[in-house]
C-alpha cells in the first residue's frame, strides 16, 4: 500500500494542474516567467505570489505583490494583465499581510487560550502589529471605495481586534458591533489544553479519532493530514496525566495522508480499527486510495486494505460503518464525489466474517451515482430511521442536489441486502448543498432526526461576506442549517423553530453533550480552503430539545483557524465531554495547531459511561440503542443514545457517555444490541459511573477509572 499510495500521489497530487500543491506551482510559474514574452511576465509572477502565499512563503509573495501594486496604482500593468486579474492584486497583498501577522503571532507565537479565539482576549493581541497594520491601511482604502465590501469590513474588524484596538479604534461606518457574538446562553468556559497534553500537532486539515485502541479504559487520540506527504500522529494516553506518541512504534510511520478517518471492529476480535479516507476535492485528480488499518492488538497497526478486498481509486471523505445486514458483522458504505463527466459511484461492502469485504453495492440499489445522474457525496450517516430494526443510510450532497435516505428493505430471499431510495416519499426531497451529516435523537423522542449542514455561498468568493450578512440580520443566499426532526418515519424540517436557520458552513462537525444535561448539542468547524474564510467556529447547545442556543462566545470556542474533525470524548474520565479538533486547512501553507478543548462541567450535572460489547451483536456494538430512564423532580424521563462515532467529519469515542442533567437516580438502562435484536434490561445502575456491559451478561461490570490530572507532555 505505501507503493501505491505513493505512485498515486506522483500521478495525481504532485502536479501543477493541482492547485493545492503550491510548492510545485511556483517553480511552475517561475519558470514560464522567464520564458514569457515581456508583456506577459507578470501574469505568471502574480500566480508566482498566489502560490508562494498558499505555501506559506509569505513575505516572499509580499515582495511580489508590492512591487504590482505599485505599478498597478501607476496604470502601468494596463496591457500585461486584463482587468481581472489586476483586481485581484489589492486583495491578495491584503489578504498576505494579515497572514503574516497569524504566522508571526498566533502560529510563532501560540497562546492556546487566547490566539485566533473571537473575540479576541488580549493574551491573543499581536505582539508584532506589522502584518494588521497593513491589512487594516488596505481595507480601508478597499471600503473607503465600496462601502459594501463586506469582505474588506469583517477581515478589517478582525485586524483591529489582532491589536487589541477593537471596538473602539474601528470606524464606525465599518464597525461590526460586538453585540453580534454574544451567545445566548452563559456556557461556562472551555480551556484549550492541547499544548499541556502535546496533542497540539501543528499541521493541515485531516481526520481525528479519540477512542480506546489498546484496552485499557483511556482514551488515545488519532490525527491525520490530508497531504500525501503528511503523517498519521498517534498518542497513546498513559492514565498519568500524559500522552506519549507511539506513531512509529504503531507501525503508522509509513502510513500516510488522509482527510478523514473513522473507527470501527471489522474483524470482531476485541480491537478497534481504522479506516483512511483519501481523495476529496480532487474531482479528476482524486483517485486516491482508501487504507484499512487492522489493529493488531499490540498497539501496531496493519495495513490490510488489499487482503480485505477494500481497494479502490475514488475521491472520497466519508463513509458510515453499520451491520446493515444482521448478522453480528460490520459493513461499509463509502459515499463518492462524483461530477457530470467524472461519475464515482459510492460504494457498499458487505463484511464476509473472515477478515475481506466483498462488494454489493450494485445488487444492493447503493450506487447512488451512475452516467445519467451524479451525486458529489460529501457527508453520509446511518441510523434506524423507521425503527425497524434495520439500519438505513442518509446521503448528504453538494451542487443543490437532493439529499438521499436509503430505506433498508431488510434481506432477499436469496439472503441479499436490499435498499430502497425514499427520501422524497419521507419529507426530504429538498435540494440543498450540504456537507458533514449525522443522526442523533435531538429532542429525546426515540425517534432519531437527522442535522445537515449547509455548505453554498452566494456568488461571493468566499463565504465572509454571507457570514457578515448573517450576524447583521441581513438577507443572503448562503444555504443554512437543516435539522429534520423524525415523525416516526418521515421527516420535518424544524431549523427555523429551533433557531438553526443560519450559516453554518462546516467542514467538520460534531455532536456531544456539551454540558451533561442529557441533549446532544453541535459542535460546527467552520471554514473554506480561501485565506479571506477567517470566520469562528460555532458551537449550538440544545436547550431542552425545544431550541438550539449559540454559545459560540461564551464557551471561548470561537476559532477562526480552518476547522476540520471534531470529537467529542471524556478524555481525563471525569464524566463530562471534552472536544478534540483537528485544525489546519487544505493548502501547504494552512497549518494550524489542534486544539483539546477541556470541559468544565464535571461537577454540574451528572452522568453515566456505558461501554457496550456484542456477542452476537458486532463486538463494537456500532447501532445499538440504548435508553436510560431516570427519575428528576420526581417525574420519569428517557435519554436516547445510538453507539456511532458520530459526525460523517470526525469521529467520537465509541464509548457512550451520557449526561443525567439533575436526574436524583438512574431507574432503569436498557439496551437493544444491534444486529441480534436481544434486548436487555438493568435496573440497578449508579450515576456518575463507568459500566462495561457484555451482550447477554445478566450483571453490568463497574469499572474503577479515576479522574485523570492532566500534566505537561512526556516524550519518550
Amino acid at each position: 500500500m505505501p507503493e501505491i499510495i505513493e505512485e498515486t500521489s506522483q500521478e495525481q497530487f504532485y502536479i501543477p494542474e493541482n492547485i493545492y500543491a503550491s510548492a510545485i506551482r511556483i517553480v511552475y510559474f517561475d519558470s514560464l516567467s522567464k520564458i514569457a514574452p515581456e508583456n506577459q511576465k507578470e501574469r505568471y509572477n502574480l500566480q508566482k505570489a498566489d502560490a508562494l502565499l498558499y505555501a506559506g512563503r509569505t513575505k516572499e509573495a509580499i515582495e511580489i505583490l508590492e512591487r504590482l501594486w505599485a505599478a498597478s496604482k501607476k496604470s502601468a500593468l494596463r496591457y500585461q494583465l486584463d482587468a481581472n486579474e489586476e483586481e485581484k492584486i489589492g486583495p491578495l497583498l491584503a489578504v498576505a499581510y494579515m497572514r503574516l501577522g497569524e504566522q508571526q503571532n498566533c502560529i510563532h507565537h501560540h497562546n492556546a487560550s487566547a490566539s485566533c479565539i473571537v473575540p479576541i482576549d488580549p493574551e491573543g493581541y499581536h505582539q508584532a502589529p506589522e502584518g494588521s497594520k497593513k491589512a487594516i491601511e488596505l481595507y480601508e482604502h478597499f471600503l473607503s471605495q465600496n462601502s459594501r465590501d463586506y469582505n474588506s469590513r469583517w477581515l478589517l474588524n478582525i485586524a483591529y481586534m489582532t491589536l487589541g484596538e477593537y471596538p473602539d479604534g474601528v470606524p464606525e461606518k465599518w464597525l461590526i458591533p460586538e453585540s453580534v457574538f454574544e451567545s445566548e446562553y452563559p456556557l461556562m468556559k472551555f480551556e484549550d489544553i492541547a499544548p499541556k497534553l502535546g496533542l497540539n500537532v501543528n499541521d493541515l486539515s485531516g481526520g481525528s479519532i479519540v477512542d480506546d485502541f489498546n484496552n485499557d479504559n483511556l482514551l488515545d487520540v488519532l490525527v491525520s493530514s490530508w497531504f500525501p506527504s503528511g503523517k498519521i500522529n498517534f498518542f497513546i494516553n498513559d492514565g498519568k496525566g500524559g500522552f506519549i506518541e507511539k506513531t512509529s512504534a504503531a507501525g503508522l510511520k509509513e502510513v500516510q495522508g488522509g482527510l478523514n478517518m473513522l473507527q470501527t471492529d471489522y474483524n470482531n476480535d476485541g480491537f478497534i480499527d481504522v479506516l483512511i479516507l483519501r481523495g476529496a476535492w480532487m474531482e479528476k485528480l482524486g483517485k486516491h486510495p482508501n487504507s484499512l488499518l487492522r489493529n493488531n492488538g499490540d498497539n501496531t497497526f496493519s495495513d490490510v486494505t488489499i487482503e480485505a478486498g477494500l481497494l479502490s481509486f475514488h475521491p472520497t471523505q466519508t463513509a458510515t460503518w453499520a451491520d446493515f445486514d444482521n448478522d453480528g458483522w460490520i459493513d461499509l458504505f463509502i459515499g463518492n464525489e462524483s461530477g457530470t463527466d467524472n461519475v464515482h459511484p459510492s460504494e457498499f461492502y458487505r463484511n464476509n466474517g473472515d477478515g475481506t469485504f466483498s462488494d454489493q453495492t450494485s445488487s444492493s440499489g447503493l450506487s447512488v451515482s451512475n452516467e445519467e445522474e451524479s451525486y458529489f457525496v460529501k457527508g453520509v450517516t446511518s441510523g434506524d430511521y423507521n425503527n425497524d430494526g434495520w439500519m438505513d443510510i442518509y446521503v448528504s450532497t453538494l451542487h443543490s442536489s437532493r439529499n438521499l435516505l436509503f430505506i433498508n428493505q431488510g434481506k432477499t430471499s436469496k439472503g441479499k441486502i436490499q435498499f430502497r431510495e425514499e427520501g422524497a416519499q419521507r419529507g426530504l426531497e429538498e435540494k440543498i448543498s450540504s456537507f458533514p451529516t449525522w443522526s442523533f435523537d435531538y429532542n429525546n423522542d426515540g425517534w432519531v432526526d437527522i442535522f445537515v449542514a449547509g455548505y453554498r455561498r452566494s456568488t461571493f468568493y468566499n463565504i465572509v461576506p454571507d457570514i457578515v450578512s448573517d450576524y447583521l440580520k441581513e438577507p443572503n443566499r448562503a444555504e443554512t442549517m437543516r435539522l429534520y426532526q423524525n415523525n416516526k418515519g418521515s421527516f420535518t424540517d424544524v431549523s427555523s423553530e429551533v433557531g438553526l436557520n443560519k450559516i453554518g458552513y462546516a467542514m467538520g462537525a460534531n455532536y456531544g453533550d456539551l454540558d451533561n444535561d442529557g441533549f446532544p448539542d453541535i459542535y460546527l468547524s467552520t471554514g473554506e480552503v480561501s485565506f479571506e474564510s477567517i470566520i469562528p467556529n460555532r458551537v449550538f447547545r440544545n436547550d431542552s430539545g425545544e431550541k438550539f442556543q449559540d454559545v459560540t462566545t461564551a464557551g471561548g470556542l470561537g476559532h477562526v483557524q480552518k476547522g476540520h474533525a471534531v470529537s467529542f470524548s471524556d478524555i481525563d474520565n471525569d464524566g463530562d465531554q471534552d472536544i478534540q479538533v483537528v485544525m489546519g486547512g487544505a493548502y501547504e501553507g494552512d497549518n494550524f495547531f489542534n486544539s483539546v478543548y477541556l470541559n468544565p462541567y464535571q461537577d454540574e450535572n451528572h452522568w453515566i459511561t456505558l461501554k457496550l460489547e456484542g456477542i452476537k451483536a458486532n463486538r463494537a456494538a456500532i447501532g445499538s440503542k440504548i435508553e436510560v430512564t431516570v427519575i428528576e423532580d420526581g417525574k420519569a424521563f428517557t435519554i436516547f443514545h445510538t453507539i456511532s462515532s458520530g459526525g460523517s467529519f470526525g469521529a467520537s469515542t465509541l464509548r457512550a457517555q451520557i449526561g443525567l442533567g439533575k436526574a436524583s437516580e438512574v431507574k432503569e438502562v436498557k439496551i437493544k444490541w444491534a444486529g441480534s435484536g436481544t434486548t436487555q434490561v438493568f435496573t440497578d445502575l449508579q450515576m456518575n459511573t463507568f459500566y462495561r456491559i457484555t451482550e447477554n451478561k445478566p450483571e453490568a461490570e463497574m469499572l474503577d477509572l479515576q479522574p485523570i490530572s492532566f500534566v505537561t507532555p512526556i516524550s519518550r
